[in-house]
C-alpha cells in the first residue's frame, strides 16, 4: 500500500496504481479533489480523500488555494515570498480545510510501504505529523527552500532514516538505484540555485 499525499490529479496514484494493492490519495484543495476523484473513480485500488495532511491539533487550518492547482499549498510563503520562483505569478484565495495527520491515516487504513508527499512548501508540517517508522518516504525539495528541506531531513534522521537519495525533477515511477548518508544529501542541496531545482528526496 501507498500514500500519495498532495495527489492533485492523480498523476502520481495512477502510475503507480499496478505497482501496490491500495494507493491512498489525499488532496486538500476542493477544486483539484473534484478532478482527482473524476480521474480516478475508475479505479477500485486508489481511495480519494479530501483533507490537508499536517500536524496541526486543530480540525480546519488555512489553506491557500491557487489559481495555479499544482500550487496551492498550507504554507503562505510558497506563494508570495520574494524568494520563491511562484512570487507574484498567480492568485489566491484562503480557504478552510479539514486536517489529518499520518498517523491518522495509519491507524485508519495501516501502514504502507511507501508514502510520496508533495504539498507545496508545507512538506515539514505534513511530515512531522508522522511519528513512526515507515519502510520508505519520497518528499518534494525545492532549491530555494532548503531551509525546510534540512528540517524534514533532520527529522526523518531522528526517526530512525538513516539512507537518502535525491530526485531531479517530475517522474512518478521513479524509483532511487543508489542511496547515501543524509550528509550528502545536504551538500548537494546547498550546491543548487535557488528557484532553479526541484525533485524529490527519498528515504529508507
Amino acid at each position: 500500500m501507498f500514500f500519495d499525499i498532495g495527489a492533485n490529479i492523480g498523476k502520481w496514484s495512477l502510475s503507480n496504481v499496478n505497482n501496490c494493492n491500495k494507493i491512498i490519495s489525499v488532496e486538500a484543495s476542493p477544486n483539484t479533489f473534484q478532478k482527482l476523484l473524476n480521474n480516478t473513480i475508475n479505479n477500485t485500488k486508489i481511495v480519494s480523500l479530501n483533507y490537508a495532511v499536517c500536524n496541526s491539533d486543530n480540525e480546519f487550518i488555512e489553506f491557500y488555494n491557487c489559481s495555479a492547482d499544482t500550487l496551492s499549498t498550507i504554507n503562505k510563503a510558497w506563494l508570495d515570498s520574494e524568494k520563491s520562483r511562484f512570487y507574484k505569478q498567480y492568485n489566491y484565495n484562503v480557504i478552510t480545510c479539514k486536517t489529518i495527520t499520518i498517523d491518522k491515516l495509519i491507524q485508519q487504513y495501516g501502514t504502507p510501504d511507501l508514502i510520496k508527499i508533495d504539498v507545496e512548501g508545507g512538506e515539514f508540517e505534513c511530515l512531522s505529523s508522522l511519528t513512526q517508522k515507515v519502510n520508505n518516504i519520497c518528499f518534494e525539495w525545492a532549491s530555494e527552500t532548503n531551509d525546510i528541506t534540512f528540517k524534514c531531513l533532520d527529522y526523518l534522521e531522528i526517526m530512525g532514516y538513516t539512507e537518502f537519495a535525491i530526485q531531479l525533477e517530475d517522474n512518478y515511477t521513479y524509483r532511487p538505484q543508489f542511496y547515501r548518508d543524509i550528509n550528502f544529501v545536504k551538500i548537494h542541496l546547498n550546491k543548487t540555485t535557488p528557484k532553479n531545482e526541484w525533485g524529490m528526496i527519498w528515504a529508507k
